[in-house]
C-alpha cells in the first residue's frame, strides 16, 4: 500500500488485517512522517542534511544523524564491533549471543528495529548472506574481492576502501576528523584535518566549509609518511558558526569530505555579586556563589579584590563556588570592591567579570589583658546573616559575634549566660564615638517607590569622625521599620527604592563610625504618594539642530487624576552613564524641546506623567542630532604664505621677547605697589597676563566674566552659562594639586540632572593660580562643543570664588588608564595565560590616539594653542572617548610668547618652545608626537633615563626618542613627522587625523599587545615627569 503526499497529520498507528477475517489477526505498525522532505531539516527546511549513511535518519529539527544501533559518528559511518552500541559504541548487548532478541527503539524520525546483523519481528534471525545492518536491510554488494560481514558491511581487501569496497586507495580519503568540537565564543581556533591518497595530498588540496558556504584554506601543512595534516586558522567564531562544518580534499585521483559538528559555547558572566557573610578588621568573609548567564559546566571562580576608589592592582583568588572564602591581611575600616569572574572550559574560556559589590572592614578594636565583660543582655546592630556588631559607646568594633541563626536587618535585643566572655583581638584605641547631628534638607519623589533624601552636617573644625550614614525609616501602618547604610561619609543623598506607594514614613539620619551611633537628625513625615498615572502615548522624537531634539507625545489614555507635570528621561544611547531627567511643569502640553546635547550622538529618551507621584514610563524613542561637520574628508591644505612667514614670525618673536624682558625689569619697582594693593582685592578681582602680554581685570556677575584689558578703553564681556549654587550638590572629591582641587558633583542645567567635575581654586591660590583659571574659563567659552574634548556646562560664582563646571569623565586622565592595562605588572599569571601585555587592544590605543587627533584639529580650526598636551591632561569619557582639558594654559593666538616664568612641560615641548619660548599650532603637533608615544607605550616617561639639561642639549642635534618594540612602522614614522625640526615642515592635525582613521578602518595590530620574547615595559619615572 501507498500513501501519497503523505503529512505529518497522517502520523500515528495503522492497523492491517484480510477483509472478513477476525481483529485479533490484525498487524499494527507506526508511521513517522518527517517535518521535511527527504535530505532537509530546520525550521523552514532549507538547510541540507549531512547524508546520513547506513540507515541513519536525519533529525529534521537539528539536521543531526541518528544512527541505527551499532554504528555511530557524524554521519554514521563507524560501524561498532558485533554486540556493541551507543554513541561511542560504549554499550554491550547483555545476551552471550549478542543484541539476539532486543528491539531497540531510538528517538524520532528513527522509530524502533532489531541490532545490526538481526531481523525479525522477535530479532531472532540472522541477516541472510549479502545483508547486514539494523533489521538486515542493507546489502553489501562488495566490490574488488571485498566480503559481507552481517554487523558492519564490506571487508574491503588491501588498497580499497569505501561501503562497497569501490574506492581505490589513489582516491584521497579524509582521515581522524572528530565528529564534534567545542569552541568558546570570539576564539580564533586552529582546527586540523588529515587526509591521505595517492598522489599525497598538499596544502592546496585541502578546504575548510562552515556552515554558511564560507572557504577557509590552510595556513600550513604537515607531510607525514601516510598522511598529510592541514591546519585551518578560523577566524573569531560567533554564535552564528555553530553547526555542521565539512573538511574537503580534492586530488586528480579523487575527492573526498568529512562533516564534523562545531558547538560555540559562551563563557559564563555573573548575574549576581558576591554576598558578605562577615567581617573583621582585617578580614571579610564572602560567598562567592553566584547565578550566572552563558554555558557551563564552570571550571574556576576566582575573586578579584581591591580598596574602593584605588588604583591599586586588582588581587584575585581561585576559590572553591561551594565554600565561602575569607579575605586576609586587609586594611582596617577600608571599604573593598569584589568580583567574581567564572570560567568554563577551553581557550578563551574566561567570561567577563560580574557585578561589583563593596564590602568594608570594621574599625580596630582594644587589645585588653582580661576578658571583656558586658550585661547579659546587649542592643546590638546587625547588618547582614549572622554578623552582628556592638554599638556601645566607647566599646571596641566586635565585627566576631556569630549568631546561631540569621536574623533582620536593625536593632536586635540578644540574651547570653553572664559566663559569656567577649575577647577583642585587635590592638589599636577603640572608635570614638560620632557627635554631630544630621539635619535633613529635603527630599522629593522620583518613582512610585523611590524616594531621593538628601541632609547636611554642621561644620566643624578637624577631620570629620565618621564612617557612614544609617537612615531609617518607620512604616507606622504597618510597624515595621527599615534601614539603609550610605558607606560614605562625604554623601549628602541617597537613593530610597523598593518603598510602598501611598504610604506614610517617618525618617531620620544618623552618623556612624565602627558600630558607634552618633545622634539622629530631627525626624521628618514623608508621605510617598499612591501609584503613579499610565505611561504617556505614542513618544517622538525629532532633531533640530546639533543640540537639540523635540519630543511630542499623547497624553494617558486612562488618568486617576488631573496631571501636575511630565518627566522626561535623557540616556545616551549605549552609554553606562546614569541618565538625566528632566520636568515639563505645564501638563497641558504634550511636547518639549531639549536642550544642550552632543552632536552627531544618538539618544534614548523616556515620558512619564506625575499626579500626586510618578506614573510608568513611556516606550523609548531614539533620535540623534544632526551633525556639525566636524570631520574632515581629506587633509586640509594650509595657507604657503602662513608657512613661509612662520619663521620671519619666530624672529620678531625673539626679538620682541627680548624687548618685553628688558621692559618688564625697568617697570618692576613702578608697579609693585599696585600689585600688592590689587591682592588685597583677590575675593572679587583677579588679574591675570593675557597672551598678548596686557594685564586683564576680572569681574563677574550674572552670567558674565568681564575682561578689562587697561591698554583698551572698553571692557570686553564675555558671557558663560549660568549655574545656581543651589543647583550643585557636591559628592566625592576627584583630585587635588596644590592650589586647586576637583569635586565629583550632582549640577542641574536647563532642567536636566547630570555629573559634573567641579574645578576650584583653594583660597591662598596665587594670582598666577587664578590668572590661568579664569584663562581656562575664557578658552571654555570661546571653544564651544566637541565630543573630544572636556566641553564646559556652566560656572559659577559664589561668595567671590569661582567654580567651573565641566563634563565628568568616570575613567579618569589617560595616563593612570594607560598604566593601569599594564597587566603583565598587576597580574603576570593572567598576562602569560592569555599572551597579552594589557588589557587594553591595538584599536582601542588607535582610538585614543584618533580621538585626541579630532580634538586638537579642532582646537586648531579655532585659533587655540593648547601648550600642555600630554596623556595626564587628556580624559577618558563614557565609552572609552578620549577628550583633550587641562585648558589652563590655553592661548587664542596663532604665534604666543611666553614672558613668565612657571613650571614646563619639558618632556613634551617643541625645540623652539624649550629654545625661544615660542608656541604655535605646530609645536602641539611635536606635543602630540609624545603624547601617541605615551600611547604606544602604555604610559611610559618620555626620554626616561634623560635629564632636562640633556634634552636641550640633544633635541637640537636630532635625537628623537626610539621607535618602542611593539609599534608597527607607520604609527612611528607618523611620530617622527610630529617631531621635524622646522615647525612648518610637520603635518596639520587635520592629516593627523585622517592618517589615524585609516589606521583604524584598516583592521591591523599596529601595536603589539603580544607578549613575545623579553618584552618590557617602557620605563616610569614619576620624579622626570614633574621636571
Amino acid at each position: 500500500m501507498e500513501l501519497p503526499n503523505v503529512q505529518p497529520s497522517a502520523s500515528g498507528i495503522y492497523s492491517a488485517t484480510y477483509l472478513e477475517t477476525s481483529p485479533l489477526g490484525s498487524a499494527f505498525f507506526r508511521l513517522i512522517v518527517r517535518g521535511c522532505r527527504a535530505g532537509r531539516w530546520g525550521p523552514d527546511c532549507t538547510k541540507e542534511c549531512p547524508g546520513c549513511l547506513h540507515g541513519g535518519v536525519c533529525h529534521d529539527q537539528d539536521g543531526e544523524c541518528v544512527c541505527p544501533p551499532g554504528f555511530t559518528g557524524t554521519r554514521c559511518e563507524q560501524a561498532c564491533r558485533e554486540g556493541r552500541f551507543g554513541q561511542s559504541c560504549q554499550e554491550q548487548c547483555p545476551s552471550t549471543s549478542g543484541c539476539r532478541g532486543l528491539t531497540f527503539c531510538l528517538p524520532d524520525p528513527y522509530g524502533c528495529s532489531c541490532g545490526s546483523g538481526w531481523r525479525g519481528s522477535q530479532c531472532q534471525e540472522a541477516c541472510a548472506p549479502g545483508h547486514f545492518g539494523a533489521d538486515c536491510r542493507l546489502q553489501c554488494q562488495c566490490r574488488n574481492g571485498g566480503t559481507c560481514d552481517r554487523f558492519s558491511g564490506c571487508v574491503c581487501p588491501s588498497g580499497w576502501h569505501g561501503m562497497h569496497c569501490e574506492k581505490s586507495d589513489r582516491i584521497p580519503q579524509i582521515l581522524d576528523v572528530a565528529s564534534e568540537m567545542e569552541f568558546n565564543l570570539e576564539t580564533t581556533p586552529r582546527i586540523n584535518c588529515a587526509a591521505a591518497g595517492n598522489p599525497f595530498p598538499v596544502r592546496g588540496s585541502m578546504e575548510l566549509r562552515k556552515p554558511d558556504g564560507t572557504v577557509l584554506l590552510s595556513t600550513k601543512a604537515i607531510v607525514e609518511p601516510d598522511r598529510t595534516t592541514a591546519e585551518f586558522e578560523v577566524p573569531r567564531l560567533a554564535l552564528g558558526d555553530s553547526g555542521l562544518w565539512e573538511c574537503r580534499v580534492s586530488t586528480s585521483g579523487g575527492q573526498d569530505s568529512r562533516r564534523f559538528r562545531v558547538n560555540v559555547k559562551v563563557p559564563p558572566v555573573p548575574l549576581t555579586a558576591p554576598r558578605l557573610l562577615a567581617k573583621q578588621s582585617r578580614q571579610l568573609v564572602v560567598s562567592p556563589l553566584v547565578s550566572f548567564s552563558g554555558d557551563g559546566p564552570i571550571t574556576s571562580v576566582r575573586l578579584h579584590y581591591r580598596p574602593q576608589d584605588s588604583t591599586m592592582a586588582w588581587s584575585a583568588i581561585v576559590v572553591d563556588p561551594s565554600e565561602n572564602v575569607t579575605l586576609m591581611n586587609l586594611r582596617p575600616k577600608t571599604g573593598y570592591s569584589v568580583r567574581v569572574q567564572l570560567s568554563r572550559p577551553g581557550e578563551g574560556g574566561e567570561g567577563a567579570w560580574g557585578p561589583p559589590t563593596l564590602m568594608t572592614t570594621d574599625c580596630p578594636g582594644e587589645r585588653r589583658e582580661s576578658p571583656l565583660r558586658v550585661p547579659p543582655w546587649v542592643t546590638v546592630l546587625c547588618t547582614q546573616g549572622l554578623s552582628c556588631l556592638v554599638p556601645t559607646p566607647g566599646a571596641p568594633c566586635l565585627s566576631h559575634w556569630r549568631l546561631s541563626h540569621p536574623v533582620p536587618r536593625g536593632e536586635i535585643t540578644v540574651l547570653y549566660s553572664p559566663k559569656d566572655q567577649l575577647n577583642s583581638s585587635d590592638s589599636q584605641p577603640p572608635a570614638p564615638e560620632p557627635s554631630l547631628q544630621p539635619w535633613l534638607e529635603g527630599w522629593h519623589v522620583e518613582g512610585p517607590d523611590r524616594l531621593r533624601v538628601s541632609w547636611s552636617l554642621p561644620s566643624v573644625p578637624g577631620p570629620l569622625v565618621g564612617d557612614g550614614f544609617l537612615l531609617r525609616l518607620w512604616d507606622g501602618t504597618r510597624g515595621q521599620e527599615r534601614r539603609e547604610n550610605v558607606s560614605s561619609p562625604q554623601a549628602r543623598t541617597a537613593l530610597l527604592t523598593g518603598l510602598t506607594p501611598g504610604t506614610p514614613y517617618q525618617l531620620d539620619v544618623r552618623l556612624y563610625h565602627c558600630t558607634l551611633l552618633g545622634p539622629a537628625s530631627p525626624p521628618a513625615r514623608v508621605l510617598l504618594p499612591p501609584s503613579g498615572p499610565p505611561a504617556p502615548r505614542h513618544l517622538r522624537a525629532q532633531a533640530l539642530s546639533d543640540s537639540e531634539i523635540q519630543l511630542t507625545w499623547q497624553r494617558p489614555e486612562a488618568s486617576v487624576g488631573p496631571i501636575s507635570k511630565y518627566i522626561v528621561e535623557v540616556q545616551v544611547a549605549g552609554g553606562s552613564g546614569d541618565p538625566l531627567w528632566m520636568d515639563v511643569d505645564r501638563p497641558e502640553e504634550t511636547s518639549t524641546i531639549v536642550r544642550g546635547l552632543n552632536a552627531s550622538t544618538r539618544y534614548l529618551f523616556r515620558v512619564r506623567a506625575s499626579i500626586q507621584g510618578p506614573g510608568d514610563w513611556s516606550s523609548v524613542a531614539e533620535e540623534s542630532t544632526l551633525g556639525n561637520g566636524l570631520q574632515s574628508e581629506g587633509p586640509v591644505q594650509e595657507v604657503q604664505a602662513a608657512e613661509e612667514g612662520l619663521d620671519r614670525q619666530l624672529i620678531l618673536a625673539v626679538v620682541g621677547s627680548v624687548s618685553a624682558t628688558c621692559l618688564t625689569i625697568l617697570a618692576a619697582l613702578l608697579t609693585l605697589v599696585c600689585i600688592r594693593r590689587s591682592c588685597l582685592h583677590r575675593r572679587r578681582t583677579f588679574t591675570y597676563q593675557s597672551g598678548s602680554g596686557e594685564e586683564t581685570i576680572l569681574q563677574f556677575s550674572s552670567g558674565t566674566l568681564t575682561l578689562t584689558r587697561r591698554p583698551k578703553p572698553q571692557p570686553e564681556p564675555l558671557s558663560y552659562p549660568v549655574l545656581e549654587w543651589e543647583d550643585i550638590t557636591f559628592e566625592d572629591l576627584i583630585g587635588e594639586g596644590n592650589f586647586g582641587q576637583v569635586i565629583r558633583a550632582m549640577i542641574k542645567k536647563d532642567g536636566l540632572k547630570m555629573n559634573a567635575a567641579i574645578k576650584m581654586l583653594k583660597e591662598y591660590a596665587s594670582e598666577n593660580d587664578h590668572r590661568d583659571f579664569a584663562g581656562e574659563l575664557e578658552v571654555l567659552c570661546k571653544l564651544g562643543h566637541h565630543p573630544n574634548i572636556i566641553n564646559l556646562l556652566g560656572a559659577c560664582e559664589n561668595r567671590g570664588y569661582l567654580y567651573i563646571a565641566i563634563e565628568y569623565a568616570p575613567y579618569g586622565n589617560l595616563l593612570d588608564f594607560l598604566r593601569k592595562s599594564r597587566v603583565l605588572e598587576t597580574d603576570p599569571a593572567f598576562a602569560r595565560e592569555h599572551g597579552t601585555a594589557s588589557t587594553l587592544s591595538s584599536r582601542q590605543l588607535l582610538r585614543f590616539a584618533s580621538d585626541a587627533a579630532n580634538g586638537m584639529q579642532y582646537l586648531s580650526e579655532k585659533q587655540f594653542i593648547h601648550r600642555d598636551l600630554a596623556a595626564r591632561n587628556v580624559l577618558v569619557g563614557e565609552n572609552l572617548a578620549s577628550k583633550i582639558a587641562d585648558f589652563g594654559l590655553s592661548r587664542g593666538e596663532e604665534v604666543y610668547v611666553k614672558k613668565t616664568m612657571g613650571r614646563l612641560p619639558v618632556r613634551w615641548m617643541a625645540i623652539e618652545s624649550l629654545n625661544y619660548s615660542v608656541y604655535t599650532t605646530k609645536s602641539d603637533v611635536w606635543s602630540f608626537g609624545v603624547l601617541l608615544w605615551e600611547i604606544v607605550s602604555l604610559g611610559g616617561t618620555p626620554y626616561c633615563g634623560m635629564t632636562c639639561a640633556e634634552l636641550y642639549e640633544k633635541l637640537p642635534q636630532g635625537y628623537r626618542m626610539e621607535q618602542p618594540r611593539n609599534c608597527d612602522d607607520e604609527v612611528y614614522e607618523l611620530m617622527r613627522q610630529c617631531w621635524r625640526d622646522r615647525p612648518y615642515e610637520r603635518p596639520p592635525f587635520a592629516q593627523i587625523a585622517l592618517q589615524l582613521g585609516r589606521m583604524l578602518e584598516a583592521r591591523k595590530a599596529y601595536v603589539n599587545m603580544s607578549l613575545f620574547e623579553n618584552f618590557t615595559y617602557a620605563g616610569i619615572d614619576a620624579t622626570a615627569e614633574e621636571a
